[in-house]
């Protein structure tokens, strides 16, 4: 089997939060063959004169040029600091996998994608109305923003899940307490931005969530840019179809005992209500 096959092979195997772990992992490390390509052939370019155009902006004139990128930079981290795309996909990987098996793989996808757009915007507005940010010229990557929107939307569906820390276990309400009040206390020692699409990453988590059984403009937005064979109508799952109070107490039951202390039984109606979303 030839390598081209076997990715292919993995890919179709993959959940959708693997291959976005994938796709990502290898945005990140495509600017290095860049430059690889670029010295041994004398090239009169960087990779960072092409990978900017992807790069979020604050300011407004250089924005206008390439509005794709209130989404894209969401998918480019730190070159220099393998710890930034390290941590996000560590996270990514825990909580979005819970997103995806209790709601399914279109709330985890709109949920992801939004909350990057809302920590772009989040960090645009930012730096256009807080005198502190005046003159200076900025840009950001990195998905963290959809992550916080990830864990905030987890925290608020049920504060009291217990998540396991080193030897230790603790309740996911007071991990969000930490996050959001550490981008608060560490806007004004570096990485600003980044702290702030934080932040509007977190309030995007709970507006998703309070949004989470509403007809929004979310869905609407997305499907959108669904190709016309995603684009079908699909009957909306409510209570009839899908007992929401037999899932809140499966994870009740996981935020007590852990997800090891589930029957069969419950594990397959995990399974089987994530697939139907």
């Amino acid at each position: 089997m030839e390598l081209r096959d076997r990715i292919g092979y993995y890919l179709n195997n993959f959940n959708i939060v693997q291959k976005l772990i994938f796709y990502i992992v290898c945005i990140h490390f495509f600017p290095y063959l860049i430059d690889v390509v670029v010295y041994l052939f004398k090239f009169k370019f960087q990779s960072q004169s092409i990978f900017k155009w992807f790069y979020i902006s604050a300011d407004f004139n250089e924005l206008i040029f390439k509005p794709w990128s209130i989404f894209t930079y969401g998918f480019f981290h730190n070159l220099n600091s393998f710890s930034h795309i390290f941590w996000n996909m560590i996270l990514f990987y825990y909580f979005g996998s819970i997103v995806l098996d209790l709601f399914g793989k279109k709330t985890l996808k709109h949920l992801f994608f939004s909350g990057i757009i809302a920590g772009g915007i989040s960090y645009i507005i930012s730096y256009n109305l807080f005198p502190v940010f005046s003159g200076i010229k900025s840009s950001m990557i990195g998905s963290s923003a959809g992550v916080s929107s990830i864990i905030f939307f987890l925290t608020f569906y049920n504060p009291n899940y217990r998540i396991r820390i080193f030897f230790f276990d603790l309740k996911l309400l007071y991990l969000a307490i930490f996050l959001f009040l550490f981008d608060i206390i560490q806007i004004p020692n570096g990485n600003a931005g980044g702290h702030i699409a934080h932040i509007g990453g977190a309030f995007w988590g709970y507006y998703y969530y309070r949004n989470l059984y509403s007809t929004n403009f979310i869905d609407s937005f997305f499907s959108f840019f669904e190709s016309s064979k995603k684009r079908k109508t699909f009957k909306k799952n409510t209570d009839s179809n899908f007992n929401q109070k037999k899932i809140d107490s499966i994870l009740d039951k996981i935020s007590e005992s852990g997800y090891d202390s589930l029957s069969k039984q419950e594990k397959e109606y995990l399974f089987k209500a994530g697939k139907k979303k």
